[in-house]
């Protein structure tokens, strides 16, 4: 049975476009289509609509699948999503993250916050420190932003991650970017230089969704 991400994958196959090239017809950040496309979140309100009229067809079909000119005129209602709990834990801990990680491991203070109930049971949720990834323009993620970290998906050039460096027992949150065969772990503050990365790095999760609690 196709689900919302895999109708949206489609129809972006059809207009021969690449996610990065709909984020920026859409207007989203090319994570947030990642997410879309494999289901963790789903796009509603403006953006499903920009969404529809990118790919050239309705909402009501990317949502349900049912022609809305064929079917009904009416519109589905938004998707709701089922949220599970994830630990928020230290820089340090992240660095000895694993597949086999127990929760109970990490003790009885640990903060839990929400997150949809498609992301993976190992992912985790870091909060933001320093202000190297705080932009003048464009994607910001400022200092105390909580980050859902997801081990499971493929790193990729222009993906958000928490990466470790050799030598280190804290991870670092950066842009990973690659130009040319190189590496490197690039600051979304300008004020900051790129971090050249050549097998001296484990990637441990890309970043899918932040958000800042006051």
């Amino acid at each position: 049975m196709k689900t919302l991400g895999l109708r949206i994958r489609e129809k972006r196959n059809e207009q021969n476009i690449t996610q990065l090239q709909l984020s920026k017809l859409v207007g989203v950040s090319h994570v947030t289509v990642s997410q879309w496309e494999s289901d963790t979140t789903a796009p509603n309100g403006e953006n499903l609509y920009k969404l529809a009229q990118t790919l050239k067809t309705q909402a009501n079909w990317l949502i349900s699948g049912i022609d809305s000119q064929h079917e009904s005129n009416v519109i589905a209602p938004p998707i709701q999503q089922k949220m599970k709990k994830l630990p928020v834990i230290s820089h340090v801990q992240a660095g000895a993250w694993t597949e086999a990680i127990d929760y109970r491991a990490l003790g009885d203070e640990i903060q839990w916050e929400e997150a949809p109930s498609s992301v993976e049971e190992n992912a985790f949720w870091l909060k933001v420190i320093g202000d190297s990834m705080t932009a003048q323009n464009g994607v910001s993620v400022p200092e105390g932003s909580l980050i859902l970290v997801n081990p499971n998906i493929p790193a990729e050039n222009g993906s958000l991650v928490v990466a470790k460096l050799d030598g280190t027992d804290e991870v670092t949150f950066k842009k990973l970017v690659i130009d040319a065969g190189q590496k490197y772990l690039k600051p979304l503050n300008q004020s900051y230089n790129p971090l050249a990365i050549n097998g001296n790095c484990r990637i441990v999760g890309v970043v899918t969704e932040s958000k800042y609690k006051f």
